[in-house]
């Protein structure tokens, strides 16, 4: 995003410059030179990638696997056949790095989404302060497969993995490197891996290679600037190749190392908030188009859109409550999902923002209020409408 620098990037860049050694005064001493300030490469050099990162791809494959799941469940929904149980492995290394009250949330919303699917009609609107009639477990609105209360469980449960169990790891993972328990640079490749980008760093939306960004990453490409190289995605590469060449330099670079770490840990959950941006500006301008239609499948199949951008929203600021080391509070995620109606612990009443216009002002407060604790620019909210502003 244009200008996109947070204070720990800054702080960065400040900590941050070209080597300088200390010349020896006899040409015959072999002495080597002492790096007295950090060399940091222009792109990231692993040469042990795949191997250093195998734990973390394989949990980036096993919440995909997960995903298509979802998805299928959705395209069979209101079906000839049965949608089966979907297992959220409790042995699988997902399970393990997720955030556990997040879990136990997942556990939850897996059944409801198949009894979801299974429902023998479609998703039916309650009305303006209403509530589901009994017996009603959801449905598809349009293509999109909603719970009876409006809520799409997929987003809840993918979007908020990034936070919940993918942000998490890499937090344990920058916890380990900073009190010393892990010192192999190699450690930076498992912070690149969770993210969902590779070495290669590429994340050009244009681009047909097989490095193109998943997980957290595609969201925070599509936060980015390509024509400016500015934003998240650009912050956090920045970041880990600093961090990787701090690891590498020795010990005293360890200051470096952590502002660096700092900075790629700010610029994710920039990157997650300012896309919680994006899907409340969404939903607001699909709801307002959606009621300019006449009653009828094109009209449900806008307001489903309308929904799953909402969804969207919601969890990617519910994946995030409960982690540890973030700069947003989990006070502050509490009034967001609050104003989305869908406050953890009470049950969601997403329906509502299909009956009452009066609602979109909360999807305006939500941007007011995350705008006032990012220090976002109103520059930058004009990008965050936009995927990959500038490709």
């Amino acid at each position: 995003m244009k200008n996109f620098l947070s204070h720990a990037k800054a702080m960065l860049v400040l900590a941050t410059a070209t080597i300088i050694t200390i010349s020896c005064g006899d040409d015959d001493d072999d002495t080597p030179p002492v790096q007295t300030e950090l060399e940091i490469p222009t792109e990231y050099v692993s040469a042990a990638y795949a191997t250093n990162s195998a734990v973390e791809g394989g949990v980036i494959d096993e919440l995909s696997t997960l995903t298509s799941a979802l998805n299928a469940a959705e395209s069979d929904a209101q079906g000839a056949n049965t949608v089966g149980a979907i297992t959220y492995d409790a042995n699988s290394t997902l399970a393990a790095v997720t955030q556990s009250n997040y879990k136990t949330l997942i556990d939850g919303w897996l059944v409801e989404l198949v009894n979801a699917a299974n429902d023998d009609d479609g998703f039916q609107n309650p009305g303006a302060d209403n509530a589901p009639a009994a017996g009603e477990e959801g449905g598809k609105l349009g293509s999109r497969l909603l719970d009876e209360n409006g809520l799409e469980l997929e987003q809840m449960i993918q979007k908020g993995s990034f936070g919940a169990a993918l942000y998490n790891h890499a937090l344990t993972v920058v916890n380990q490197i900073k009190s010393g328990t892990e010192t192999d640079p190699g450690a930076i490749d498992k912070l690149v891996e969770i993210h969902g980008t590779t070495d290669a760093f590429d994340g050009d939306p244009a681009s047909d290679a097989a490095t193109k960004t998943t997980a957290a990453a595609t969201y925070s490409r599509r936060r980015s600037n390509f024509t400016t190289k500015t934003g998240a995605f650009w912050d956090i590469k920045t970041a880990l190749i600093t961090a990787r060449a701090a690891m590498e330099a020795g010990s005293a670079f360890d200051t470096e190392r952590d502002a660096a770490l700092d900075a790629y840990l700010l610029a994710w959950e920039e990157s997650n908030f300012a896309t919680v941006i994006y899907y409340c500006l969404a939903t607001k301008s699909q709801l307002q188009a959606a009621g300019t239609l006449s009653d009828g499948d094109e009209k449900d199949a806008a307001l489903g859109n309308a929904l799953h951008a909402y969804a969207e929203g919601v969890g990617f600021a519910h994946g995030f409550k409960r982690v540890a080391t973030k700069k947003i509070t989990d006070a502050q995620i509490d009034q967001v999902l609050a104003d989305l109606l869908a406050a953890e612990g009470d049950t969601p009443t997403s329906f509502e923002f299909l009956n009452k216009v009066s609602l979109l002002q909360n999807l305006d407060d939500i941007v007011a209020d995350l705008k006032a604790i990012y220090g976002f620019t109103d520059a930058q909210i004009t990008d965050f409408e936009e995927n990959d502003p500038g490709s």
